[in-house]
């Protein structure tokens, strides 16, 4: 083998010789960043310190907290955002839960409440529901809330957060009362599909019939009971038939009734 020969094939492994002491080098340095940031990330620096709950106003932040599970201390890496939520929305009177970190120590709780919208009544008491029927909470008696008393079906569930009934009589209902048809109505009884009775804040029953645009049916018996306001001695209006409502009235002589059309009055 030649001198020139020799020397190429020293400086060849002198070469491949650096070239894994860099490899090692880099590996080293890449494997003591990892553990840098592990541990810098376990410090507590990064120790949960501050619980945010916004949008309760029925449920405490201190409930709130519990029922999260979380802790100051927690790490913040190691927290949970989709296990928080499930817990939170197990609780009856919430409806919606977005839980957000906030780097380094913070998590923000955003709440929507289920807002109570009528009774059920059911087993000769009542449980508050919401818009979507789920259970709030239970209650011994009406006055508690002046809110309209939906009656006539048996519940499938009386337990807090979960749905009433699984019935479809009950949703279209729930769909129409607003704020001014509450004023109105005390009392709906959905017991036969096809033929809803209502019942005003001062007993008169409104005959509806089927859900089919129940909303226009009740507008339209708010507006005539505006305008039969002076007459004594209703005994319903019928508003099954949107385009020929009528109202049954008590004669002054007590001795028959009078059965005229609101459109001819």
């Amino acid at each position: 083998m030649s001198p020139s020969t020799k020397r190429r094939k020293t400086r060849r492994k002198k070469r491949d010789w650096r070239k894994l002491v860099r490899f090692f080098r880099n590996l080293l340095l890449i494997a003591l960043s990892i553990l840098a940031v592990y541990y810098f990330s376990q410090s507590p620096f990064f120790a949960l310190k501050e619980i945010e709950a916004k949008g309760n106003t029925k449920v405490t932040q201190e409930e709130i907290v519990r029922k999260s599970g979380l802790s100051p201390g927690i790490n913040y890496f190691e927290l949970d955002t989709h296990l928080v939520k499930k817990r939170l929305l197990s609780m009856p009177l919430v409806e919606t839960v977005t839980v957000k970190k906030r780097l380094p120590d913070r998590v923000v709780i955003d709440i929507k409440e289920r807002e109570a919208l009528a009774l059920f009544c059911a087993q000769e008491s009542f449980v508050v529901i919401d818009g979507e029927g789920y259970c709030l909470e239970k209650c011994t008696t009406s006055k508690s809330y002046n809110l309209p008393i939906i009656t006539g079906l048996e519940p499938d569930s009386l337990e807090p957060g979960e749905r009433v009934s699984k019935s479809s009589h009950l949703e279209p209902v729930l769909a129409v009362l607003s704020k001014d048809v509450q004023q109105l109505v005390s009392e709906i009884n959905i017991a036969k599909a096809d033929n809803l009775v209502a019942y005003t804040r001062q007993g008169v029953p409104v005959l509806l019939g089927t859900p089919e645009k129940l909303l226009e049916k009740l507008d339209v018996a708010a507006s005539y009971l505006d305008l039969l306001g002076p007459v004594e001695g209703i005994e319903y209006v019928d508003i099954r038939t949107i385009q020929a409502p009528a109202v049954k009235c008590q004669m002054d002589d007590n001795d028959g009734v009078n059965l005229f059309s609101l459109q001819e009055n």
